[in-house]
């Protein structure tokens, strides 16, 4: 309740909120879904909680593995998921809660968007919509990704809106495709284009962790490529390009003044052509590892050398991964990559510096069979 009640203002301060269609979302157990693009969008949808009450939900591991956060969101009934491994325990947990007269809050996206633009959808959680006895409203947060993106290492101050739309009607029992186009069509939402009333006026040192969206120079195609400077500028390492980043995530060319959307150079970047020598690796970073393997106690790494080529895996100099072998991957927060294959799982912290972003991305083109 401490927390809630320190969170909530500042969110509400912060960034302006304004509600409507509030008078769609009565009192009573419901599934509540939107986009999620900013940190803080769990607790900008509870700063209206008078409504009918603080919602409980579904939130990825990352904050519920350890630690004083994981205490507070257990504390409230919050149940973590892996995205998207199978967990049968979790659709239980989840009718309980619905049960109990709970609004249950779930990101169906399954984490935070990194570009602004919609994701792919978790399934199970569509048939968990179309399924349920009590009403599924769609939110969408405007504004959510440009006052706060995911790669951004600091907040935007700015306006916005939580938008509540009518609950999504199920009563002519529509396949999955059908139902899963009415579920998106209320929050597919490129979050890069809003209002100049939502756009933030200023930002604190916008480009800084820019690096983690852009992680290759568009020229070159070399992983690393951008840097970071003056906390508003980011550029290739020939500094033959430059851009301005603005408050909204836009870049404005330095040399020839063209504003690009940040989302559109980040297609540009992960669409590029992967390196084709069987002799080099792809990527190479060094991260902290948690080696959990079906045989053996958990193994715990420091400073370890990772390693992707085309067809495998090193995770230091013992473990070794080919990427046939492997059967879901995600990322916790901006620095953390997961994998599960026929024989361990691993964690990998990487420093500041790695995109895991780019590791994900790569991993998804090498390894398409992974998380389905």
């Amino acid at each position: 309740m401490a927390f809630r009640s320190s969170v909530i203002p500042f969110s509400k301060a912060y960034w302006d909120l304004e509600l409507e269609g509030g008078g769609n979302l009565p009192p009573g157990p419901c599934f509540i879904y939107g986009n999620h693009s900013n940190n803080y969008d769990p607790f900008i949808l509870n700063a209206f909680t008078e409504l009918g009450g603080a919602t409980t939900g579904v939130m990825t591991m990352e904050y519920l593995r350890s630690g004083i956060l994981s205490k507070i969101f257990s504390a409230a009934g919050i149940v973590g998921t892996q995205k998207r491994v199978p967990e049968p325990h979790l659709i239980r947990r989840i009718w309980r809660m619905l049960d109990e007269g709970r609004r249950v809050v779930i990101f169906p996206e399954g984490g935070r968007r990194w570009d602004g633009r919609p994701a792919p959808w978790i399934e199970s959680t569509a048939k968990l919509f179309m399924r349920a006895t009590v009403p599924v409203y769609p939110v969408e947060i405007i504004g959510s990704y440009v006052g706060w993106p995911r790669w951004a290492s600091w907040p935007r101050p700015g306006h916005l809106k939580v938008k509540v739309h009518d609950a999504i009607d199920f009563s002519d029992q529509p396949d999955l495709e059908i139902g899963l186009d009415r579920l998106k069509k209320p929050i597919a939402v490129d979050e890069n284009v809003v209002s100049r009333s939502i756009r933030p006026a200023w930002a604190f040192r916008p480009a800084d962790g820019i690096a983690r969206l852009l992680y290759r120079d568009p020229e070159s195609g070399v992983f690393g490529g951008l840097r970071a400077s003056r906390g508003n500028e980011v550029s290739n390492l020939p500094g033959t390009r430059r851009w301005r980043v603005q408050a909204d995530s836009t870049l404005v060319d330095m040399d020839t003044g063209i504003h690009t959307i940040s989302a559109d150079l980040y297609d540009q970047i992960k669409n590029l052509p992967l390196p084709d020598s069987s002799d080099q690796p792809i990527l190479q970073g060094t991260a902290n590892l948690r080696i959990a393997s079906h045989l053996s106690e958990d193994r715990i790494l420091p400073n370890q050398t990772c390693t992707l080529w085309k067809d495998h895996l090193e995770f230091g100099d013992t473990h070794y991964i080919n990427l046939e072998d492997v059967r879901y991957t995600g990322l916790e927060r901006n620095d953390k990559l997961w994998l599960i294959s026929d024989s361990s799982t691993v964690f990998a912290h990487f420093r500041r510096e790695d995109s895991v972003l780019a590791w994900k991305d790569v991993l998804d083109r090498l390894a398409p069979h992974t998380n389905q």
